[in-house]
């Protein structure tokens, strides 16, 4: 026997049928206005449209726009950065990129644009320039401001149909039409969508945490914090961590060498040694370097494998001509000062 079908969800169940809209009928897009947008237009046309229709030949663009609109979006590309950074993977976001179904012809019939859209996996979106609907993949999340318009009375409606997995929806101040704050619509296993409490995309990311990390000025505490939790959280699903990020590997990195060059400086005093003044001055000598010093008579310097190293090649130090031959400057001047003044082996 077959199963019943199941109940709709309540959220899912308020939101109209984009399928049941005639191409005569305009979408019910409150705060945007239309303008005829021909197929050969489109392909040039650079300005932000919320929708448009091959087959009615027109776009909709919203009508007022201002910092309460466009500011979100931008907000969200940097707060994705920063947790890629965290994650150890990257996260970008493609702004108001085309949303497009196509036709046989593999021309665009119909075309959504979000405020922002979010890849947790990029690499995997090949065709760049626009998303084709129905090849995939599709973003991980869509950025969806309402500050003067409604995406619920019938765009999200729109998401729901051509499948979109997670959509935010975003009222950013008390100067919007109606309530700020932030819902979060999931699709679930029947392909509607329910009002979450959290993101499903980034997992512990809540509506609350969410509206506040793209809204407040400056950011608080509080969402940096939630974004090294989160950012931590999708780096063990991967099986990254931050320290496979180029940006803050090199930083680390930084910050170890300065430790290093105090450490050399001390060592080479102690030894009554000039030209402490060089190395001090400029730590990245040592960025990517491991320093070993024993009871200050013996010092090593060894690049790590695989570090970019901002100099030449790097070596031990040592005490023969042959060992200097391509090893860093800092390990030349260190060796050539050593020479001169100790007869200690420099290994």
């Amino acid at each position: 026997m077959a199963q019943p079908p199941p109940l709709p969800d309540p959220v899912e169940s308020r939101l109209p049928d984009p399928a049941r809209t005639s191409v005569a009928d305009a979408p019910d897009l409150p705060g945007c206005e239309p303008f005829p947008l021909t197929v050969d237009e489109i392909e040039r046309h650079d300005d932000r449209i919320e929708y448009w229709s091959a087959r009615a030949g027109m776009a909709w663009r919203v009508r007022d726009v201002s910092s309460w609109h466009e500011q979100p979006g931008q907000r969200l590309a940097m707060l994705a950065a920063r947790m890629a950074s965290v994650r150890g993977a990257p996260i970008e976001c493609f702004g108001s990129t085309s949303l497009a179904r196509l036709d046989a012809a593999g021309r665009p019939h119909q075309i959504l644009q979000a405020d922002n859209v979010v890849y947790l996996r990029p690499a995997e979106w090949r065709t760049r320039g626009r998303v084709r609907v129905d090849d995939g993949p599709l973003p991980d999340v869509v950025l969806e401001v309402d500050h003067t318009t409604d995406v619920r009375r019938w765009k999200l409606g729109k998401y729901r149909e051509w499948g979109f997995p997670e959509i935010w929806v975003l009222v950013p101040s008390k100067r919007s039409r109606r309530a700020p704050g932030l819902a979060i619509h999931v699709r679930g296993p029947g392909g509607g969508y329910r009002q979450a409490p959290e993101s499903a995309a980034f997992p512990g990311w809540t509506e609350n945490e969410i509206y506040r990390a793209l809204t407040e000025e400056p950011l608080s505490a509080a969402s940096w914090q939630a974004l090294e939790r989160v950012g931590r959280v999708l780096g063990e699903g991967d099986g990254t961590t931050p320290e496979d990020d180029p940006l803050t590997r090199s930083l680390q990195a930084r910050g170890e060498a300065k430790s290093s060059a105090e450490a050399v400086v001390a060592a080479l005093r102690v030894r009554v040694i000039d030209g402490t003044a060089d190395v001090a001055a400029d730590p990245d000598l040592l960025c990517g370097c491991a320093v070993d010093i024993c009871d200050g008579r013996c010092i090593a310097v060894l690049r790590r494998p695989g570090f970019p190293a901002a100099h030449p090649p790097g070596g031990r130090i040592g005490a023969g001509p042959r060992d200097l031959r391509g090893i860093d400057p800092l390990a030349k001047t260190l060796s050539a000062t050593l020479r001169r003044r100790t007869s200690d082996t420099v290994q």
